[in-house]
């Protein structure tokens, strides 16, 4: 996956609230059905990202470069 892929998830992570309420559900199957391409290392952070945190504190991680640090 690309930096810009990666970039491109976490603004629609960040902008669509449908998106992020089926990522909170689904997170493997809400990334499936964008139809972006992962390996297995980007799979396995999004497996490891804490969903179930608020949306302050994922956006505050994603600010901070912290789901790119996990994603790249």
């Amino acid at each position: 996956m690309s930096r810009e892929a990666i970039e491109e998830l976490i603004d629609r992570w960040t902008d669509d609230p449908d998106f992020r309420a089926a990522v909170r559900r689904d997170a493997e199957g809400a990334v499936r059905a964008t139809g972006l391409e992962l390996d297995v290392d980007e799979w396995a952070a999004i497996h490891q990202i804490d969903w179930t945190l608020s949306d302050e504190e994922l956006s505050s991680r994603a600010n901070k470069g912290g789901f790119g640090d996990v994603l790249c």
